[in-house]
């Protein structure tokens, strides 16, 4: 079911309406320089789940991510990644981007201000956004952000081989969900989970 509302745009220049990541079209991914400079290791997250509600008022988005999920294509150094060295997955199963303000720049990009929490660390970021529109209602976000280790709480580095800050991409491709604000269509399942609830 389409939540967007033409006839109802908001200060954002998108319509009102609720979306919801797609795992076809979207990856979060990151990069780090290690071997003291000489190699890049990148990986990505398999599993995670964002969400867009724009209204005439103003709009919020959150990323959750299962930070088990992580995949560099290394077995051994994944289970160290996944180690309280790291992200430190036992305790903290989650990572999460939380948008405190969402503003527009120009044209088809926004600002998306927030919140990274990363194994119990908070970092703030300010996130350039560009947005286009797709078929059936469907959005695409994408973003690049620099985070530095320490700040995440990512002090491991025997030797000093990591070198320089962590690279992190995201692209989301979302698609319309069911409105907590509206009745949703007959079709809809009633274990769908989607919708931002509101405030």
């Amino acid at each position: 079911m389409s939540t967007q509302r033409p006839d109802a745009p908001s200060d954002l220049g998108l319509p009102v309406g609720v979306w919801s990541s797609e795992p076809t079209g979207s990856r979060v991914e990151f990069a780090v320089k290690t071997m003291w400079g000489l190699a890049t290791v990148r990986g990505r997250f398999e599993r995670f789940h964002g969400q867009l509600e724009v209204r005439p008022e103003g709009a919020r988005a959150e990323l959750t991510i299962e930070a088990a999920s992580l995949d560099t294509g290394h077995s051994k150094r994944d289970a160290h990644l996944r180690s309280a060295d790291f992200f430190d997955v036992s305790n903290h199963p989650t990572l999460s981007f939380t948008a405190s303000a969402i503003t527009p720049r120009s044209g088809e990009h926004l600002t998306i201000s927030g919140d990274l929490t990363v194994a119990g660390k908070v970092v703030r970021l300010q996130l350039p956004v560009h947005v286009t529109r797709g078929e059936h209602g469907r959005l695409h976000l994408s973003t690049t952000a620099t985070v530095p280790r320490e700040h995440a709480g990512m002090t491991w580095n025997r030797g000093g081989m990591i070198r320089g800050d962590v690279n992190l991409t995201a692209e989301l491709e979302l698609g319309p969900a069911a409105d907590p604000g509206h009745d949703a269509a007959p079709d809809d399942t009633t274990d769908r989970q989607l919708a931002v609830p509101r405030r």
